[in-house]
């Protein structure tokens, strides 16, 4: 064997490592020191994205409860207002004269006309029997 074959052979993995270090050794650590800084840096936007949501979520559970608050606002006045017509519609229902009373009247004073033949006297007889 030549002395170039027993170099190649007698090249132990240390004098690899160290040949390695010397041509890699600083691109390898400018890597490492980048993907180090990456690391922190995505470790501090996750914690960001992480307040965030939660920001967002109390926010969307404040928003919720004053939704829910004003639904209930609205129903309540609503039930207020359908309660407040419902009276005024029975108000003015029995405030009104019924169709048949008032047919019946008309009758009755068409047949006082009739006979007595004044309507004074008709007129009378109503506001008598309405006091």
């Amino acid at each position: 064997m030549s002395d170039a074959e027993n170099s190649k052979s007698a090249t132990s993995p240390q004098d690899l490592e160290r040949v390695r270090e010397i041509l890699f050794g600083g691109v390898i650590r400018d890597h490492d020191t980048r993907f180090a800084t990456l690391q922190r840096d995505l470790e501090r936007l996750q914690k960001a994205l992480d307040r965030t949501n939660e920001e967002l979520a109390n926010r969307d559970s404040a928003h919720s409860q004053k939704l829910q608050e004003a639904r209930q606002a609205f129903q309540t006045e609503n039930d207020e207002i359908r309660a407040e017509l419902r009276s005024s519609v029975e108000r003015l229902s029995s405030a009104k004269v019924d169709k048949e009373q008032l047919g019946n009247l008309f009758i009755e004073m068409g047949n006082q006309i009739k006979g007595n033949g004044t309507i004074s006297a008709v007129l009378d007889g109503l506001l008598q029997a309405s006091e």
